[in-house]
């Protein structure tokens, strides 16, 4: 450690402002030049160096520097510099993560929305067929009963149950659209029992 080192450390520790203004001139400079290479961001080496120097400032009293005073301030920079990257990169991290459930959030309640959408539409398709109609297409494709248990059950003829069940798309069709439509045929091969609750028809 210099001579002129030690009377700056000596004059900061007595809370001297002109020594602080000699060590803040004599060293801002350097230090600025190693936070910016650590952080890239102009303002943010700027603020960084002016914590350190404000820190030292303020833990004037505190201070036990037993190194050059150059290597001591770099020190303390390159610290803070990386605790700011840590900190900055925990930030992003969080903000993306929060960012990408958002729209995740979004995206399902914008797709449930549609999703509700579409079986209110079906509901409405469904309801306009005449009662045996609808319970034929029902028992169908819900029950996944053959055309000849569906007769026996209602006691019709199995050409009567091939009609209705013609006649039932072929109506479904004229009210939904093409997207509708296939949804509607989707709808039917995977749909379960509880739906059918929701739909209140009784087989």
């Amino acid at each position: 450690m210099t001579d002129q080192d030690t009377e700056l450390i000596e004059g900061i520790c007595r809370k001297d402002k002109r020594s602080f203004e000699l060590l803040y001139k004599g060293y801002y400079k350097k230090l600025y030049i190693l936070a910016f290479q650590y952080v890239r961001q102009p303002e943010m080496a700027e603020e960084l160096v002016n914590d350190v120097f404000l820190k030292l400032w303020n833990d004037a009293e505190q201070l036990n520097i037993r190194q050059s005073l150059s290597s001591y301030l770099s020190r303390c920079v390159i610290n803070t510099a990386l605790n700011t990257i840590k900190k900055e990169n925990r930030k992003a991290f969080h903000q993306e993560k929060f960012l990408s459930g958002y729209e995740e959030s979004e995206m399902e309640n914008d797709e449930a929305q549609m999703l509700e959408n579409k079986l209110i539409r079906l509901e409405k398709a469904l309801d306009s067929l005449p009662p045996q109609c609808k319970k034929v297409i029902m028992m169908s494709k819900f029950d996944k009963c053959k055309q000849q248990e569906i007769a026996d059950a209602l006691n019709i003829s199995v050409k009567t149950v091939k009609s209705h069940l013609t006649n039932g798309y072929e109506k479904i069709r004229v009210m939904l659209s093409k997207e509708q439509v296939l949804f509607f045929f989707l709808f039917l091969l995977f749909a379960v029992e509880l739906r059918l609750l929701h739909l209140n028809i009784v087989l």
